[in-house]
């Protein structure tokens, strides 16, 4: 919806227009619509505007009107109306009809405690005069992003890093080594931490509360899973259509069009049959690229055919895919070596000409149990009692295997527990091979160091639980929110996700592992329930999430683009050139397979580029809209109207 840098300072003194201005023209893609600046005391805020709801009324920063209160948020807030009504009933008047007058008054009849009424994706803060106190709060998953620095006299916020970049007294992006060495392993830096030292993330489900003194951080909801239901399969079946039919149908709460993304999978083929039953005709997006395997637009297809929805399709080409990488590393703030950025950076491009706001599938897999490496859970606590010398046995020759060759994981699994092994979704690197490339590897350093806190939170849980716990708390929040944010909003287009809803949660926190994995299936329950709403073949595909031919591309059309990137890399500090070029050509021959690894230390070195070795540049192609969505690529435009031709 919207994007916000903001500044509470202890000395009132502090002119910090300028700096906030240049914050501010960093996220102007987040909202193209308005721009407004305001001080009240050591207060300061910059708005950026996407109007989505209340287009007449809804500008903020929002004051009330007795000068107490300033406030500012980002997202969607999709039972503002249900919270609203009640106060109206007390003798609240409301002069909007928006979302943040109703954040206000919440905050002023409840205090801190308020955000746990809030239905939605928010990032909020609050300035209260009278007490010279700030409320910042993000939501109960980390949809919508804030990070923050501590300064010599307060607290700068911002919904991205790359505002940072016009901090004067930050100075320069830096790297953390700690961090960087984790971010080859999991494929992006898991929150609360960044790339750069100093700035920090504010956790999902946390809010803080800032004085003169300091501040203060509470966390306010924890994605527990409960006891399991004793109810039917059936009933839990008709219970899941009602919860994410309204989950659905809150998200579709707009102003302005909202379509969806189709993939060839289940869940954005349920998103998008609800949609379409609640507004039919609605549009849905899909992409894919010219080579074999690497394309669910013809799947897609058939699924809008089967849901009579109108569809867009965008057919993507190795040139079009790198034209698109720096702009998709720039956006993401941070290295996130995820090839499906790339994708949904284009995608996000196209949609961006037809809607404001797009319905996304994502969230699903780690609530319903959708990920492949899920159904590992079922047989991994068998391995628990084995005698010490099996597991020994098991682990030495786990090494032995290549990574992709059957019975791997099954080794994997018996000669190690669940917490040594399982850092989330992604693995990339472990410690031993991150030492032949990365100079600054620290030997004493391990990814369990990051993961550790989560399985202790459920340590008495059963391994499928404790994965998906762990998934929640670092996948989601690293990867898929960060992609899902940084390239739609870097498009001027709003995300939601149906499927992140806390009533959604609260449903599928009480399933039992059977009723989430059966008959080698994922997401057994969520198929069963929607199984009338889309074609058989839907039901049972497997997910495929957004496949980039990233594996074919760097042995051919990709191999001397990524052999450039590398040899011109000034990040010698962090990287063996000289070890990754051998990677590169390892790949290319056939002796490994190494693109996701290569992938990775691409993503890091152009990241590098633009945030630490061209900074300068990058300001300056910050302050010319050069890297900020303006229109869509020639390209694309070239597509469409080769498509209406024919």
């Amino acid at each position: 919806m919207c994007g916000f840098v903001g500044m509470f300072n202890r000395n009132s003194a502090c002119d910090a227009e300028q700096m906030m201005t240049g914050m501010s023209a960093a996220i102007r893609h987040r909202g193209p619509d308005d721009s407004q600046y305001l001080r009240r005391d050591g207060f300061h805020i910059a708005f950026r505007r996407l109007s989505i709801i209340d287009l007449d009324t809804g500008a903020q920063p929002f004051a009330s009107e007795d000068g107490r209160f300033i406030a500012v948020f980002n997202g969607e807030i999709y039972n503002y109306r249900d919270l609203r009504a009640p106060l109206i009933e007390e003798g609240v008047e409301f002069r909007t009809n928006s979302e943040i007058e109703v954040i206000v008054a919440l905050y002023r009849k409840y205090g801190e405690k308020f955000i746990g009424m809030l239905r939605g994706m928010f990032a909020i803060l609050i300035y209260d005069a009278e007490q010279k106190t700030v409320f910042a709060g993000r939501d109960y998953f980390g949809i919508k992003p804030l990070y923050y620095r501590e300064t010599r006299d307060g607290l700068l916020f911002s919904s991205e890093m790359k505002a940072f970049l016009f901090d004067g007294e930050m100075g320069e992006f830096t790297v953390d080594p700690a961090m960087l060495q984790h971010y080859f392993t999991f494929q992006y830096v898991p929150e609360p931490h960044t790339i750069t030292p100093g700035i920090q993330a504010l956790e999902a489900a946390h809010y803080m509360v800032a004085d003169e003194k300091g501040f203060r951080t509470e966390r306010y909801f924890t994605p527990a899973f409960g006891k399991p239901s004793e109810e039917s399969f059936e009933a839990k079946a008709e219970k899941l259509r009602k919860v994410l039919t309204e989950s659905v149908e809150y998200h579709m709460i707009s102003d302005v069009e909202v379509g969806t993304f189709l993939s060839s999978g289940i869940d954005s083929a349920i998103v998008t049959a609800i949609a379409s039953r609640l507004n039919p005709g609605i549009k849905a997006l899909t992409i894919g690229f010219d080579v074999a395997a690497y394309s669910e637009i013809d799947d897609a297809r058939e699924i809008a055919k089967h849901l009579n929805v109108e569809h867009i399709v965008l057919k993507g080409n190795c040139e079009q895919f790198r034209d698109a990488f720096e702009k998709t590393v720039f956006h993401l703030d941070s290295p996130v070596a995820d090839p499906s950025t790339v994708a949904i950076y284009m995608l996000a491009r196209e949609a961006a000409s037809h809607v404001k706001v797009m319905l996304s599938g994502e969230g699903s897999d780690e609530l319903f149990a959708g990920y492949k490496t899920y159904r590992d859970s079922l047989g991994a606590g068998r391995f628990e009692d084995a005698p010490a010398a099996v597991k020994a046995v098991c682990r030495g020759l786990s090494h032995l295997i290549p990574n992709g060759v059957k019975g791997k994981n099954f080794l994997l699994r018996a000669g190690y527990p669940l917490e040594e092994r399982y850092v989330g979704n992604a693995f990339l690197f472990n410690e031993k091979q991150k030492a032949a490339f990365l100079k600054c590897c620290n030997p004493n350093q391990t990814y369990t160091e990051l993961t550790r806190p989560y399985f202790d939170e459920v340590h008495d849980r059963d391994p499928l639980i404790k994965m998906q716990y762990v998934d929640i708390g670092t996948w989601l929040k690293g990867d898929i929110l960060v992609k899902g944010d940084r390239l739609s909003m870097g498009n001027s287009l709003e995300v939601r996700v149906p499927f992140l809803d806390k009533e959604v949660f609260a449903f599928a926190s009480t399933l039992k592992d059977s009723d989430k994995l059966q008959n080698g299936t994922t997401k057994y329950l969520l198929r069963y329930a929607f199984k009338d709403y889309v074609d058989p073949a839907t039901f049972m595909r497997p997910k495929l999430g957004y496949p980039v031919p990233v594996r074919v591309w760097l042995k051919n059309e990709l191999y001397e683009w990524a052999r450039e990137i590398i040899s011109r890399s000034t990040a010698d500090e962090f990287i063996d050139r000289k070890a990754a070029l051998q990677m590169l050509e390892d790949h290319r021959s056939g002796k490994a397979d190494n693109y996701r690894k290569l992938w990775s230390i691409l993503v890091f070195l152009t990241w590098h580029r633009l945030y630490i070795a061209e900074a300068d540049r990058t300001r300056e192609r910050i302050l010319r809209g050069e890297l900020a969505y303006t229109q869509r690529n020639a390209w694309f435009d070239a597509q469409k109207a080769e498509e209406e031709a024919k």
